[in-house]
């Protein structure tokens, strides 16, 4: 199975944390099966995420049961937390809101966190690049093409 979505059968320690509500679930579930579609096609995702600080393919976080993602309360896009042995991964309302890419984006962006990429770097949202989710100009001249998750220079 991999990496889980909370539907209710997980209690994440951060209180923000909750079940992704019904409404959102199909969402969720679209998100995860788009990235694997990417990890498959995409010899360029698993290259990027093996070359950040934990060394492991997107694939691998994938596959990880130890990565549950749950819904956001604090009014963040995403956030990740590593804690009692789990990744927890939240996606936000604004996420959500802004449309099935975003949601894409906003996963593969916490998954490069579980896998390293500092708080205070662009790694992470580099990442969607390298995951077909931005362009090569957006990533090499930091001009936002609002047709792509993607921002330049965006840290968090």
């Amino acid at each position: 199975m991999g990496m889980q979505l909370n539907l209710g059968d997980h209690i994440a320690k951060d209180h923000a944390l909750i079940a992704i509500p019904s409404e959102y679930r199909a969402d969720a579930q679209w998100a995860r099966s788009q990235a694997r579609v990417i990890a498959y096609k995409k010899t360029g995702a698993n290259v990027y995420f093996r070359s950040l600080p934990g060394k492991r393919t997107l694939t691998a976080l994938l596959d990880d049961r130890s990565i549950w993602v749950s819904y956001t309360t604090a009014p963040v896009m995403g956030s990740h937390y590593f804690l009692d042995k789990f990744h927890e991964i939240g996606l936000g309302f604004s996420a959500f809101r802004e449309g099935r890419p975003t949601l894409l984006g906003t996963l593969i962006h916490e998954l490069a966190h579980a896998n390293g990429a500092p708080d205070d770097t662009y790694l992470a949202e580099d990442a969607l690049v390298h995951c077909g989710l931005g362009t090569s100009a957006e990533l090499k001249f930091g001009v936002d093409d609002p047709s792509t998750p993607y921002r330049p220079r965006w840290k968090g």
